[in-house]
């Protein structure tokens, strides 16, 4: 991952580029065993699939992870620099180390989006499970107009695309911001809303707002870093970006420590309990980043008392130093985060037999649209459908709106229909795919079954 980093311009011989590299290449490795460690915790390590559902295979499973927090560190250093041109060192004709921040800026967006295509395609892959050669263009075509993942990637990939192509023409400082803007919201806020736990969670306004604040801090205080330690190597002008930079980092470790712990609280408070959850591969994983985040505290205040003074009197060697080890705590912790985003959330516990809310009689008449929920056994990630195939059946899981679309997944390895009774619609769903088709224009209960097998039923609600 860290292979996407601008190797910074070093004087010196051929031995002194080599070790560059090889810790470049130690910090990824050093990345990915973070990273697949966290998978493992949290429970997101990839498993066997279930009798009869198809599966993407190993690149799929592990591969996923590893080009997500790949695109997370591209996307660091696309809105590091220009954070760098836009407000640590602006200027109405971009200096000359700020010009050079936005070059970096165009070649870290083009290696997001590359990344973030890899991505769409292990994405996708992996919710309909088969192996990226087996996709259909009608998968595809269902994923990016249906599913909020795929509207995620499609937004992440386009501002990557306008950043890429603008930075190329930047030169000044106005100019830079609107890029920045455009890569932290259309990049980072509305992929991260759209999909993960805050787009399921009860208190859906609350949890995404939380969360949206704590992805901008987060993302301010790690890239503004980097982007110092990159673009700021000129002894003249460290001082003062690093100065700018200690009040932005101030503000921004502030806003990611308290929202942070409040969307914490409200992930394990919709589940089972705050000390069960912190008992689970997701609590753990949530704990590590507290610590981490702790210990990036902490750097922060030596920073303050002590580096930045030193740097002031033309010590820039022990302010390198000491940031270098704060970037990587703080990538260590990206790494940590792309695992928390893939594990299971603690699940809300039941009440059990013989308690009060089990023993109090009959229960109250349902709400109608209380039996579309999506039943327990069927959660699916980014992906919600109105329609399920699962090995032994069809599982409806909301009524849809007379003459929309219907999508349906299919995730098993058997071919199947969707015929209604009346003929008011009759699909063919291939195995590991995304399709859909047209519901009736007229309200009501639409029985259906399948052509393949007589046990396959379901009843469609049209409202």
């Amino acid at each position: 991952m860290t292979a996407l980093l601008p190797a910074p311009v070093v004087e010196g011989t051929a031995p002194a580029r080599r070790s560059t590299a090889g810790l470049g290449a130690a910090a990824g490795l050093g990345l990915g065993a973070v990273l697949v460690l966290a998978l493992v915790v949290g429970g997101a390590a990839p498993t066997s699939p279930a009798p009869g559902l198809s599966a993407p295979g190993p690149l799929v499973d592990w591969g996923l992870p590893v080009v997500t927090l790949a695109v997370r560190i591209a996307a660091l250093g696309t809105v590091g620099a220009l954070l760098f041109a836009a407000v640590l060192l602006p200027g109405r004709v971009l200096p000359g180390a700020s010009r050079r921040a936005v070059r970096a800026a165009s070649w870290w967006a083009a290696a997001w989006g590359v990344a973030a295509v890899v991505q769409a395609v292990l994405a996708l892959a992996r919710l309909v499970g088969v192996p990226p050669g087996r996709l259909t263009a009608e998968s595809a075509r269902v994923f990016l107009a249906s599913a909020p993942a795929g509207d995620a990637l499609f937004g992440s990939v386009a501002a990557a695309v306008v950043v890429a192509v603008g930075a190329r023409r930047c030169t000044g400082s106005g100019t830079a911001g609107v890029l920045l803007v455009v890569a932290a919201a259309a990049g980072l806020v509305f992929p991260t809303v759209l999909t993960g736990h805050s787009a399921a969670a009860e208190d859906h306004l609350l949890t995404t707002a939380t969360l949206a604040v704590h992805v901008v801090a987060a993302c301010v205080w790690v890239s503004g870093l980097l982007a110092v330690l990159l673009h700021g190597r000129d002894g003249a002008v460290l001082p003062r970006v690093a100065g700018r930079f200690s009040a932005v980092a101030l503000v921004a470790a502030t806003a990611v420590g308290g929202s942070g712990l409040l969307a914490g609280w409200l992930v394990l408070a919709e589940g089972a309990g705050l000390l069960a959850g912190l008992a689970s591969g997701y609590g753990v994983l949530l704990v590590g980043k507290t610590l981490a985040l702790a210990a990036l505290l902490a750097l922060g205040r030596h920073h303050r008392r002590r580096t930045l003074p030193r740097l002031a009197g033309g010590a820039t060697g022990s302010f390198r130093r000491f940031a270098a080890v704060e970037v990587a705590v703080m990538l260590a912790t990206v790494a940590l985060a792309v695992a928390l985003a893939a594990s299971p959330p603690p699940a809300a516990a039941a009440p059990p037999a013989g308690t009060a809310a089990a023993a109090t009689g009959p229960a109250p008449a349902a709400d109608p649209a209380e039996e579309f929920s999506p039943p327990p056994g069927h959660d699916h990630g980014d992906l919600v459908v109105p329609v399920l195939v699962d090995p032994g059946g069809f599982t409806v899981t909301e009524p849809v709106t007379a003459g929309a679309v219907v999508t349906v997944h299919n995730p098993t390895d058997t071919d199947v229909t969707l015929t209604a009774e009346d003929g008011s619609f009759d699909a063919v769903i291939p195995s590991g795919s995304l399709t859909s088709f047209p519901a009736p224009g007229t309200p009501g209960s639409y029985p259906f079954t399948s052509r393949h097998s007589a046990e396959f039923t379901g009843v469609l609600e049209v409202r």
